[in-house]
């Protein structure tokens, strides 16, 4: 049974839930995890990280969580722009100085058994939050609803973290502040058995696009297309005939794939937007996208959402225990941590 009371609610199990789930259990008595999504889902998205990535994993010790998912390392790759090619090699100052890709198919579910093996941690799905109680302008509990059964919950903290479209950030009164509309299509797709090197990727920069392989497991590759609106808008054609059209005829990618095989279907997403809300307030935190979205075309999505977990994590262990923790101010701190990726991504979002 979930009904009853629990110092930790988190709405949403994925990169940011895990994470703040596994983050806070030390400092908790009982800390729940309610995901929406089936544990079969597939998600036409990748978790892609660099340098940075590597530490904020570091800092909340989910590297190796990270590490053991397989996918390669990479230190360097490919870049085309136009028709001009150069190799990149990373340097390699520290430990931390490789890029990744994993699925997350693989990352968001060991990132959701690592939670587990705090011992208080305790995930339910399918589960969804139908309602919130709030009492003096304070979150008290939410109404659950698992195995067609409404169920309420109280808690000392509810967590959200169920993406950008959360519509409990609208509950709280989390209305976003800053908003930047995009006019980036992002699309993806695995392969398998392509005939790439292990320890590269592939960028290939052309007029209001943007081609990238990566490796992302034994034998499998992420090969993902953003694609400005605009071209879109001139072809008339479905985005998903546009990725097939420009995967076959890139000289560095269109011989590889037809070589191997594509294993998913293509999926993705458009007309997104960026934008921050509040991180916190009476009984209640935002983390990851439901809080702070950047478009994905930058791939700083998965640092933004270590650092809102980290910031709300050392808060906590600041004051000891959950119960005790003051969240007044997290909304200048996670802006002012997260600045430079949200100014980078604007300049590409709008240029």
């Amino acid at each position: 049974m979930i009904a009853g009371h629990w110092e930790v609610v988190v709405v949403g199990g994925r990169i940011a839930g895990a994470s703040t789930a596994w983050a806070l259990a030390p400092y908790a008595e009982r800390v729940l995890v309610l995901d929406a999504s089936q544990p079969t889902a597939f998600w036409p998205q990748q978790s892609t990280w660099d340098r940075s990535g590597n530490l904020a994993w570091a800092e909340l010790d989910l590297l190796e969580t990270v590490l053991a998912c397989g996918a390669p390392r990479t230190y360097g790759d490919t870049q085309r722009v136009g028709e001009d090619v150069a190799e990149r090699v990373y340097p390699r100052e520290d430990a931390y100085s490789f890029r990744m890709s994993v699925p997350r198919e693989v990352l968001d579910p060991a990132l959701l058994a690592a939670a587990r093996t705090r011992g208080n941690v305790t995930v339910v799905r399918p589960a969804r939050v139908r309602d919130l109680t709030i009492d003096a302008g304070r979150v008290r509990a939410a109404t659950v609803r698992h195995g067609g059964v409404d169920i309420e919950v109280t808690c000392d903290l509810l967590v959200l973290a169920d993406g950008r479209l959360s519509r409990n950030a609208e509950r709280v009164g989390a209305g976003a502040y800053r908003v930047v509309e995009s006019p980036w299509f992002a699309l993806l797709a695995y392969y398998e058995n392509l005939p790439l090197p292990t320890d590269r990727s592939y960028f290939s920069l052309q007029d209001r696009s943007v081609l990238i392989s990566t490796p992302c497991g034994d034998k499998q590759w992420c090969v993902a297309l953003d694609l400005h609106q605009s071209l879109i808008d001139e072809t008339g054609r479905h985005p998903a005939h546009t990725f097939e059209r420009m995967v076959r005829d890139d000289p560095h990618l269109g011989p590889a794939v037809a070589a191997g095989r594509r294993s998913t279907t293509i999926g993705g997403a458009g007309r997104m937007r960026m934008l921050r809300r509040p991180m916190s307030g009476p009984g209640w935190c935002l983390v990851g996208d439901a809080g702070y979205h950047l478009d994905p075309v930058t791939a700083q999505g998965t640092r933004a959402a270590l650092v809102t977990a980290r910031i709300l994590r050392d808060r906590v262990a600041a004051a000891g225990r959950v119960a005790h923790a003051d969240l007044t101010g997290l909304t200048d701190e996670r802006d002012a941590a997260l600045d430079a990726d949200w100014t980078y991504t604007e300049q590409i979002v709008r240029g």
